[in-house]
Protein backbone atom coordinates (compact mmCIF):
# COMPACT_ATOMS: atom_id res chain seq x y z
CA UNK A 1 0.00 0.00 0.00
CA UNK A 2 2.73 2.17 0.67
CA UNK A 3 4.54 1.84 -2.32
CA UNK A 4 1.85 2.67 -4.67
CA UNK A 5 1.38 6.19 -2.76
CA UNK A 6 4.97 6.71 -3.25
CA UNK A 7 4.57 6.19 -7.00
CA UNK A 8 2.02 8.36 -7.21
CA UNK A 9 3.99 11.06 -5.24
CA UNK A 10 6.58 10.90 -7.78
CA UNK A 11 4.44 11.35 -10.84
CA UNK A 12 2.10 14.09 -8.91
CA UNK A 13 5.78 15.98 -7.85
CA UNK A 14 7.32 15.25 -12.06
CA UNK A 15 3.99 16.31 -13.37
CA UNK A 16 4.21 19.92 -11.07
CA UNK A 17 7.76 20.30 -12.07
CA UNK A 18 6.75 19.57 -15.71
CA UNK A 19 3.98 22.05 -15.55
CA UNK A 20 6.25 24.83 -13.97
CA UNK A 21 8.70 24.74 -16.68
CA UNK A 22 6.39 24.77 -19.41
CA UNK A 23 3.98 27.87 -17.52
CA UNK A 24 7.84 29.60 -17.46
CA UNK A 25 9.01 29.05 -21.01
CA UNK A 26 4.81 29.86 -22.42
CA UNK A 27 5.29 33.07 -20.73
CA UNK A 28 9.31 33.72 -21.86
CA UNK A 29 7.64 33.28 -25.52
CA UNK A 30 4.76 35.28 -25.11
CA UNK A 31 7.10 38.49 -23.52
CA UNK A 32 9.38 37.91 -26.12
CA UNK A 33 6.71 37.91 -29.19
CA UNK A 34 5.20 41.23 -27.46
CA UNK A 35 8.20 43.25 -26.74
CA UNK A 36 9.41 42.06 -30.42
CA UNK A 37 6.24 43.14 -31.86
CA UNK A 38 6.29 46.33 -30.05
CA UNK A 39 9.78 47.29 -30.94
CA UNK A 40 9.62 46.23 -34.67
CA UNK A 41 6.15 48.03 -34.54
CA UNK A 42 7.29 51.15 -33.02
CA UNK A 43 10.85 50.90 -35.29
CA UNK A 44 8.37 50.85 -38.57
CA UNK A 45 6.14 53.48 -37.46
CA UNK A 46 8.72 55.76 -36.37
CA UNK A 47 11.67 55.50 -38.68
CA UNK A 48 10.22 53.07 -41.67
CA UNK A 49 9.15 56.14 -43.81
CA UNK A 50 12.38 58.06 -43.19
CA UNK A 51 14.48 55.37 -43.07
CA UNK A 52 13.01 53.74 -46.53
CA UNK A 53 12.66 57.06 -48.13
CA UNK A 54 16.41 57.66 -47.51
CA UNK A 55 17.14 53.81 -48.91
CA UNK A 56 15.43 54.57 -52.43
CA UNK A 57 17.22 57.73 -52.51
CA UNK A 58 20.69 56.06 -52.12
CA UNK A 59 19.26 53.56 -55.03
CA UNK A 60 18.43 56.31 -57.27
CA UNK A 61 15.21 55.80 -56.97
CA UNK A 62 15.16 52.11 -58.81
CA UNK A 63 12.28 50.73 -57.36
CA UNK A 64 13.39 46.87 -57.82
CA UNK A 65 16.40 47.00 -55.91
CA UNK A 66 14.30 49.08 -52.69
CA UNK A 67 11.61 46.14 -53.03
CA UNK A 68 14.38 43.61 -53.21
CA UNK A 69 16.01 45.32 -49.91
CA UNK A 70 12.45 45.99 -48.02
CA UNK A 71 12.07 42.30 -48.60
CA UNK A 72 14.94 41.03 -47.32
CA UNK A 73 14.53 43.51 -44.45
CA UNK A 74 10.96 41.43 -43.38
CA UNK A 75 12.52 38.18 -44.01
CA UNK A 76 15.57 38.94 -41.51
CA UNK A 77 12.69 40.10 -39.15
CA UNK A 78 10.81 37.16 -39.48
CA UNK A 79 14.03 35.17 -39.19
CA UNK A 80 15.06 36.93 -35.77
CA UNK A 81 11.73 36.60 -34.69
CA UNK A 82 11.83 32.86 -34.74
CA UNK A 83 14.88 32.73 -33.48
CA UNK A 84 14.20 34.27 -30.78
CA UNK A 85 11.04 32.02 -29.99
CA UNK A 86 14.30 29.13 -30.59
CA UNK A 87 16.33 31.02 -28.10
CA UNK A 88 13.97 31.63 -25.45
CA UNK A 89 12.28 27.70 -25.76
CA UNK A 90 16.30 26.18 -25.63
CA UNK A 91 16.37 28.28 -22.49
CA UNK A 92 13.83 27.10 -21.35
CA UNK A 93 15.38 23.35 -22.03
CA UNK A 94 18.34 24.28 -20.42
CA UNK A 95 16.74 25.22 -17.02
CA UNK A 96 15.56 21.35 -17.18
CA UNK A 97 18.63 20.32 -17.83
CA UNK A 98 20.25 22.37 -14.98
CA UNK A 99 17.31 20.69 -12.74
CA UNK A 100 18.83 17.34 -13.79
CA UNK A 101 22.52 18.72 -12.69
CA UNK A 102 21.63 20.22 -9.69
CA UNK A 103 19.66 16.59 -8.31
CA UNK A 104 23.25 14.65 -9.59
CA UNK A 105 25.31 17.30 -7.78
CA UNK A 106 22.90 16.67 -4.31
CA UNK A 107 23.23 12.70 -4.97
CA UNK A 108 27.32 12.87 -5.09
CA UNK A 109 27.28 15.33 -2.69
CA UNK A 110 24.87 12.65 -0.44
CA UNK A 111 27.42 9.73 -1.63
CA UNK A 112 30.57 11.85 -0.28
CA UNK A 113 28.58 12.14 2.94
CA UNK A 114 29.17 16.19 2.73
CA UNK A 115 28.02 18.08 5.76
CA UNK A 116 24.98 20.25 5.59
CA UNK A 117 20.98 19.83 4.12
CA UNK A 118 20.24 19.44 0.26
CA UNK A 119 19.53 22.59 -1.29
CA UNK A 120 17.58 23.08 -4.67
CA UNK A 121 15.37 25.79 -6.23
CA UNK A 122 11.84 25.95 -4.75
CA UNK A 123 10.00 23.97 -7.92
CA UNK A 124 12.27 21.34 -6.49
CA UNK A 125 11.58 21.45 -2.91
CA UNK A 126 9.56 17.91 -2.82
CA UNK A 127 12.78 16.40 -4.25
CA UNK A 128 14.40 18.03 -1.77
CA UNK A 129 12.75 16.71 0.90
CA UNK A 130 12.94 13.33 -0.19
CA UNK A 131 16.79 13.56 -0.78
CA UNK A 132 17.39 14.62 2.77
CA UNK A 133 15.39 12.31 4.13
CA UNK A 134 17.50 9.64 1.91
CA UNK A 135 20.73 11.58 3.25
CA UNK A 136 19.22 11.34 7.09
CA UNK A 137 18.04 7.61 7.00
CA UNK A 138 22.00 6.75 5.28
CA UNK A 139 23.66 8.67 8.00
CA UNK A 140 21.35 6.71 10.62
CA UNK A 141 22.39 3.06 9.00
CA UNK A 142 25.95 4.61 9.05
CA UNK A 143 26.33 5.49 12.43
CA UNK A 144 23.93 1.81 13.40
CA UNK A 145 26.67 -0.24 11.69
CA UNK A 146 29.30 1.42 13.06
CA UNK A 147 27.69 0.91 17.02
CA UNK A 148 26.97 -2.63 15.25
CA UNK A 149 31.01 -2.92 14.59
CA UNK A 150 31.91 -1.23 17.99
CA UNK A 151 29.84 -3.81 19.89
CA UNK A 152 31.34 -6.77 17.87
CA UNK A 153 34.88 -4.96 18.69
CA UNK A 154 34.15 -4.71 22.25
CA UNK A 155 32.93 -8.55 22.53
CA UNK A 156 35.77 -9.52 21.15
CA UNK A 157 38.56 -7.57 23.26
CA UNK A 158 36.49 -8.94 26.69
CA UNK A 159 35.97 -12.41 25.08
CA UNK A 160 39.78 -12.77 24.57
CA UNK A 161 40.49 -11.05 28.08
CA UNK A 162 38.03 -13.26 30.22
CA UNK A 163 39.07 -16.20 28.23
CA UNK A 164 42.91 -16.04 29.25
CA UNK A 165 42.47 -16.43 32.74
CA UNK A 166 40.48 -20.01 32.56
CA UNK A 167 42.20 -21.08 30.10
CA UNK A 168 45.49 -20.31 31.42
CA UNK A 169 44.84 -22.57 34.85
CA UNK A 170 43.18 -25.34 32.56
CA UNK A 171 47.06 -25.11 30.47
CA UNK A 172 48.56 -24.70 33.85
CA UNK A 173 46.90 -28.05 35.70
CA UNK A 174 46.89 -30.03 32.69
CA UNK A 175 50.64 -29.50 32.49
CA UNK A 176 51.50 -29.92 36.27
CA UNK A 177 49.97 -33.46 35.61
CA UNK A 178 51.86 -34.50 32.16
CA UNK A 179 54.63 -33.65 33.80
CA UNK A 180 53.94 -35.34 37.61
CA UNK A 181 53.01 -38.55 37.06
CA UNK A 182 54.32 -39.16 40.53
CA UNK A 183 51.52 -37.04 42.29
CA UNK A 184 49.21 -38.65 44.99
CA UNK A 185 45.90 -39.91 43.75
CA UNK A 186 43.89 -37.10 46.00
CA UNK A 187 46.17 -34.49 44.80
CA UNK A 188 45.71 -35.69 40.83
CA UNK A 189 41.83 -36.11 41.65
CA UNK A 190 41.94 -32.25 43.15
CA UNK A 191 43.84 -31.02 40.13
CA UNK A 192 41.36 -32.47 37.33
CA UNK A 193 38.40 -31.06 39.70
CA UNK A 194 39.75 -27.83 39.74
CA UNK A 195 40.35 -28.17 35.86
CA UNK A 196 37.01 -29.11 34.92
CA UNK A 197 35.50 -26.78 37.00
CA UNK A 198 37.81 -24.32 35.16
CA UNK A 199 36.51 -26.10 31.41
CA UNK A 200 32.91 -25.10 32.67
CA UNK A 201 33.91 -21.78 33.66
CA UNK A 202 35.11 -21.45 30.13
CA UNK A 203 31.85 -22.88 28.64
CA UNK A 204 29.73 -20.51 30.47
CA UNK A 205 31.61 -17.68 29.13
CA UNK A 206 31.33 -18.57 25.76
CA UNK A 207 27.70 -18.98 26.13
CA UNK A 208 27.13 -15.53 27.48
CA UNK A 209 29.32 -13.98 24.81
CA UNK A 210 27.52 -15.67 22.09
CA UNK A 211 24.33 -14.73 23.78
CA UNK A 212 24.99 -11.50 24.67
CA UNK A 213 26.09 -10.87 20.81
CA UNK A 214 22.90 -12.27 19.19
CA UNK A 215 20.58 -9.90 21.66
CA UNK A 216 23.06 -7.08 20.63
CA UNK A 217 23.35 -7.73 16.90
CA UNK A 218 19.56 -8.47 15.98
CA UNK A 219 16.17 -7.81 17.48
CA UNK A 220 15.20 -9.93 19.85
CA UNK A 221 12.53 -12.50 18.94
CA UNK A 222 9.36 -12.33 21.11
CA UNK A 223 7.11 -15.35 20.96
CA UNK A 224 3.99 -15.02 23.72
CA UNK A 225 2.43 -17.79 24.84
CA UNK A 226 -0.23 -17.96 27.89
CA UNK A 227 0.94 -20.08 30.65
CA UNK A 228 0.87 -20.65 34.29
CA UNK A 229 3.13 -18.43 35.85
CA UNK A 230 3.45 -19.81 39.41
CA UNK A 231 3.98 -23.24 37.82
CA UNK A 232 6.99 -21.39 35.90
CA UNK A 233 8.48 -19.54 38.71
CA UNK A 234 8.45 -22.90 40.86
CA UNK A 235 10.30 -24.85 38.24
CA UNK A 236 12.71 -22.39 37.78
CA UNK A 237 13.63 -22.23 41.52
CA UNK A 238 13.66 -25.99 41.62
CA UNK A 239 16.87 -26.07 39.63
CA UNK A 240 18.49 -23.97 42.46
CA UNK A 241 17.95 -25.99 44.95
CA UNK A 242 20.95 -28.24 45.09
CA UNK A 243 23.41 -25.05 44.81
CA UNK A 244 21.37 -23.11 47.55
CA UNK A 245 21.62 -25.78 49.73
CA UNK A 246 25.28 -25.70 48.94
CA UNK A 247 25.30 -22.10 50.60
CA UNK A 248 22.79 -23.11 53.17
CA UNK A 249 20.00 -20.89 51.61
CA UNK A 250 16.34 -21.52 51.61
CA UNK A 251 14.58 -20.57 48.59
CA UNK A 252 11.26 -19.25 49.37
CA UNK A 253 8.46 -19.01 47.04
CA UNK A 254 5.68 -15.97 47.11
CA UNK A 255 2.91 -15.84 44.92
CA UNK A 256 -0.48 -17.74 44.05
CA UNK A 257 -1.24 -21.20 43.35
CA UNK A 258 -2.57 -20.69 40.38
CA UNK A 259 -1.24 -17.32 37.74
CA UNK A 260 -2.00 -16.95 34.44
CA UNK A 261 0.14 -14.84 32.41
CA UNK A 262 1.04 -14.08 28.31
CA UNK A 263 4.96 -13.55 27.78
CA UNK A 264 7.86 -15.45 26.07
CA UNK A 265 8.22 -18.26 29.07
CA UNK A 266 11.75 -19.46 27.54
CA UNK A 267 12.83 -15.29 27.42
CA UNK A 268 11.59 -14.81 30.62
CA UNK A 269 12.95 -17.91 31.77
CA UNK A 270 16.48 -16.67 31.15
CA UNK A 271 15.92 -13.13 32.95
CA UNK A 272 14.59 -15.58 35.97
CA UNK A 273 17.38 -17.55 36.15
CA UNK A 274 20.32 -14.91 35.76
CA UNK A 275 18.43 -13.08 39.02
CA UNK A 276 18.11 -16.06 40.79
CA UNK A 277 21.78 -16.83 39.97
CA UNK A 278 22.81 -13.90 40.94
CA UNK A 279 20.82 -14.11 44.49
CA UNK A 280 22.38 -16.96 45.35
CA UNK A 281 25.90 -16.32 44.42
CA UNK A 282 25.61 -12.96 47.05
CA UNK A 283 23.38 -13.73 49.52
CA UNK A 284 24.23 -14.32 52.98
CA UNK A 285 25.12 -18.12 54.16
CA UNK A 286 21.38 -19.27 55.98
CA UNK A 287 19.59 -16.45 54.68
CA UNK A 288 16.60 -16.68 52.51
CA UNK A 289 15.75 -16.39 48.95
CA UNK A 290 12.86 -15.00 48.17
CA UNK A 291 11.05 -15.19 44.60
CA UNK A 292 8.11 -13.20 44.36
CA UNK A 293 5.71 -13.24 41.68
CA UNK A 294 1.45 -11.29 40.59
CA UNK A 295 -0.36 -9.35 38.90
CA UNK A 296 0.47 -5.67 39.47
CA UNK A 297 -2.68 -3.21 38.57
CA UNK A 298 -1.44 0.31 37.73
CA UNK A 299 -3.30 3.71 38.37
CA UNK A 300 -4.55 3.80 34.56
CA UNK A 301 -5.56 -0.01 35.03
CA UNK A 302 -2.96 -1.39 32.96
CA UNK A 303 -1.65 -4.61 34.26
CA UNK A 304 1.32 -5.84 34.49
CA UNK A 305 3.36 -9.47 35.70
CA UNK A 306 5.68 -8.83 38.57
CA UNK A 307 8.56 -11.05 39.27
CA UNK A 308 10.77 -9.92 42.18
CA UNK A 309 13.87 -11.75 43.81
CA UNK A 310 15.11 -10.61 47.04
CA UNK A 311 18.04 -11.53 49.32
CA UNK A 312 19.85 -10.82 52.23
CA UNK A 313 23.42 -9.51 51.85
CA UNK A 314 26.04 -7.07 51.14
CA UNK A 315 23.93 -3.64 50.13
CA UNK A 316 24.97 -2.15 47.07
CA UNK A 317 25.89 1.95 46.68
CA UNK A 318 23.31 3.84 44.71
CA UNK A 319 26.58 4.01 42.05
CA UNK A 320 26.32 0.35 41.48
CA UNK A 321 22.71 0.10 41.27
CA UNK A 322 23.03 2.94 38.10
CA UNK A 323 25.83 0.65 36.81
CA UNK A 324 24.69 -3.00 37.33
CA UNK A 325 22.53 -3.95 34.65
CA UNK A 326 25.61 -2.51 31.35
CA UNK A 327 27.07 -4.81 30.00
CA UNK A 328 30.83 -6.30 30.98
CA UNK A 329 30.37 -4.33 34.45
CA UNK A 330 32.07 -6.06 37.21
CA UNK A 331 33.25 -3.79 39.88
CA UNK A 332 33.97 -5.94 43.54
CA UNK A 333 30.57 -4.78 44.91
CA UNK A 334 28.52 -5.18 42.21
CA UNK A 335 26.42 -8.08 40.93
CA UNK A 336 26.80 -7.92 37.37
CA UNK A 337 29.08 -10.84 37.33
CA UNK A 338 27.55 -13.66 39.58
CA UNK A 339 30.41 -16.12 40.47
CA UNK A 340 32.58 -14.87 38.24
CA UNK A 341 30.64 -14.26 35.36
CA UNK A 342 31.17 -12.12 32.39
CA UNK A 343 29.02 -9.22 33.97
CA UNK A 344 26.76 -9.91 30.91
CA UNK A 345 23.53 -12.00 32.81
CA UNK A 346 21.69 -9.01 34.09
CA UNK A 347 22.46 -7.28 30.91
CA UNK A 348 20.86 -9.88 28.76
CA UNK A 349 17.81 -9.99 31.56
CA UNK A 350 17.59 -5.86 30.69
CA UNK A 351 17.12 -6.59 26.87
CA UNK A 352 14.50 -9.31 27.39
CA UNK A 353 12.35 -7.71 29.68
CA UNK A 354 12.50 -4.42 27.11
CA UNK A 355 12.17 -6.49 24.45
CA UNK A 356 8.39 -7.26 25.94
CA UNK A 357 7.74 -4.19 26.22
CA UNK A 358 8.68 -4.29 29.97
CA UNK A 359 11.96 -3.15 31.92
CA UNK A 360 13.96 -4.54 35.08
CA UNK A 361 15.07 -2.30 38.32
CA UNK A 362 17.25 -3.12 41.25
CA UNK A 363 17.20 -1.85 44.55
CA UNK A 364 19.35 -2.15 48.06
CA UNK A 365 18.40 -0.82 51.43
CA UNK A 366 20.17 -2.40 54.67
CA UNK A 367 21.32 -5.25 52.89
CA UNK A 368 18.22 -6.25 51.43
CA UNK A 369 18.78 -6.61 47.68
CA UNK A 370 15.87 -6.92 45.19
CA UNK A 371 15.41 -7.24 41.35
CA UNK A 372 11.97 -6.59 40.44
CA UNK A 373 11.15 -7.30 36.80
CA UNK A 374 7.75 -6.49 34.84
CA UNK A 375 6.13 -7.83 31.96
CA UNK A 376 2.98 -5.28 30.30
CA UNK A 377 -0.21 -7.40 30.30
CA UNK A 378 -2.32 -4.94 29.17
CA UNK A 379 -5.73 -4.01 30.98
CA UNK A 380 -7.95 -6.83 29.81
CA UNK A 381 -5.90 -9.64 31.72
CA UNK A 382 -6.64 -8.13 35.21
CA UNK A 383 -7.74 -10.73 37.97
CA UNK A 384 -10.22 -10.03 40.75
Amino acid sequence: MEEPVRSQARLDQTKRLSNAILRRTVVNVVLFMVIYLVLYGGFVTVFGSTVSNAVYELLDYNYTLHTMLASTFMICSAIGFVLGIVLVVRSGINRALRYFDLLLDSVSDILAKSDGPVMLPGELAPTAMALNTIKATSEQNERAAKAAEDRKNELVVYLAHDIKTPLTSIIGYLTLLEESPDLPLEVRERYTGITLDKAYRLEELLDEFFEITRYNLQTIPIERSRFDAALFVNQVVDEFFPLAEGRRLNLVYEGPAELSVFADAGRVARVLNNVIKNAVAYADPGTDVRVRTGLVTAADGFVWWELTVSDQGRELSPQHLERIFEKFYRADESRGSAAGGAGLGLAISREIARAHGGDIYASSDAGLTSFTVWIPQGPSVARS
